[in-house]
């Protein structure tokens, strides 16, 4: 099968794949080590960004993407959280406070810093329609180019429903993406709808899945097992496993804040996720050409706006 007819697939011909058992292999032969060594041989100088794809409640991506931040602060790294989201959830659930009451044109908010010298980085409309106009704010664009310099990982939140307004702004230098996914079938198919869509933007960029709201421990593998086997027969790629999450046992609210409960459960996920990431980086999973990121999704934002 040709990949023009794989990536043009629809859903209802591919959602026959999260039904079936999950020890049932439907994948078909696949170039993906041509695609390895492809991807391999262009690689120039190391970008650290991984784009953390989320779902449909905000403050639970808000909780991981924050929450793996400052795992990999503890294990020594220098970290930058990058929120697109328009009611900047990240923003909101680290510092504890409501996007409602705050001016979210206000560019003081755009660069906050957090607990174990984590930055904060809110880049909604508003935010990018500023910092456009660079004889106004050059030198906040300045200081975020100098953040890029001095942090080891860029982490960019965005939830699956936005990505599709978002992606012609997401820098080509991202590679990795993180998917949160769940035991669900419609969820499961949410999630292959974005992984096409950020395979047909960039083929090379790598795809991980973070299986979330898990219950028991099978759910897993088999959720892992269906995603992959969709991906790997339609869009000729291999995911990889980049951990999971325990179901939150209390209500995560507006306004909820980094310090208003502790799971020891969920701890231990995210450090593990944590670990995973810190892993691919030291295998040069994550390397692409050096480009200024903020300069980038800037300038994309501009070019965009003026279509």
């Amino acid at each position: 099968m040709s990949d023009s007819k794989k990536l043009g697939k629809s859903i209802e011909d591919i959602s026959y794949l999260f039904l079936s058992p999950s020890g049932e292999d439907s994948s078909e032969p696949d170039d993906s080590g041509q695609q390895e060594e492809k991807s391999t041989s262009i690689l120039e100088t190391p970008i650290k960004s991984i784009c953390m794809v989320g779902g449909e409640f905000s403050f639970l991506d808000a909780f991981l993407v924050i929450n793996l931040s400052l795992a990999l602060a503890r294990l020594g790294m220098r970290i930058a959280v990058v929120d697109l989201e328009p009611e900047r959830p990240c923003l909101n659930f680290f510092l504890g406070t409501d996007g409602q009451k705050e001016d979210s044109n206000n560019m003081n908010t755009v660069i906050k810093e957090g607990p174990l010298g984590v930055k904060l980085i809110s880049l909604n409309t508003s935010a990018l329609t500023e910092l456009s106009n660079t004889a106004k704010n050059s030198k906040l664009i300045s200081q975020l180019n100098k953040i890029e310099e001095d942090v080891d990982l860029i982490l960019v939140n965005v939830m699956q429903r936005n990505l599709m307004n978002m992606h012609e702004l997401l820098p080509e230098q991202i590679r990795e993406f993180l998917v949160l996914t769940y035991p669900d079938k419609n969820k499961m198919i949410e999630s292959y709808r974005t992984m096409k869509m950020i395979s047909q933007r960039n083929p090379l960029t790598k795809i991980g899945v973070v299986v979330a709201e898990v219950d028991h421990m099978y759910e897993i593998d088999a959720v892992y097992d269906k995603m992959s086997g969709a991906v790997r027969k339609f869009l000729d790629k291999e995911l990889y496993k980049g951990g999971f999450l325990f179901k939150i046992k209390q209500d995560l609210d507006v306004n909820a804040t980094i310090a208003s409960f502790y799971d020891a459960d969920l701890t231990a996920c995210i450090s593990n996720i944590a670990q995973i990431v810190v892993l691919r980086l030291n295998l040069g999973e994550n390397i692409v050409s050096k480009e200024a990121f903020f300069k980038k999704m800037i300038g994309g934002f501009n070019a965009q706006r003026k279509l």
